[in-house]
């Protein structure tokens, strides 16, 4: 019987275990992705939409005259909360999604990637299993 040849170092090193090849890639693709995830023009967009913003403008109306009339910090206060309230999704999930809470899930269902307390007990006293 023969022993199976291993192979020298020169074929390892031209297979490789993660070969892409570059017309695979959509880079333009991610380039553009990328621009629209840079802080400048996030900021930018931000920026726009306050500019048409209807709510925004009837706040900072409101605000002028709250100070005006000495309850600037009382309206400062309410415009936060009204803004914590407005930017939580209120509207509920779309079909199918489920929620960061298990709880409010049907059937108590965690999300993928979730930590489980049985796993981690197992992790805990070694018995992966």
């Amino acid at each position: 019987m023969s022993k199976p040849s291993r192979g020298n170092k020169k074929d390892k090193r031209d297979k490789k275990p993660f070969h892409i090849r570059k017309e695979e890639l959509a880079l333009d693709e991610y380039k553009q992705e990328l621009r629209e995830k840079s802080p400048s023009d996030l900021a930018r967009r931000a920026v726009d939409v306050l500019k048409t913003s209807r709510q925004f403008h009837l706040y900072v109306l409101l605000q002028i005259l709250a100070a005006y009339f000495g309850f600037g910090q009382f309206l400062l206060c309410i415009g936060l909360l009204w803004m914590f309230y407005v930017n939580t999704s209120v509207g509920g999930r779309k079909p199918g999604e489920k929620s960061a809470y298990s709880i409010f899930n049907k059937n108590a269902e965690a999300i993928d990637g979730a930590t489980q307390m049985d796993y981690l007990e197992r992790e805990m006293r070694r018995q992966l299993y």
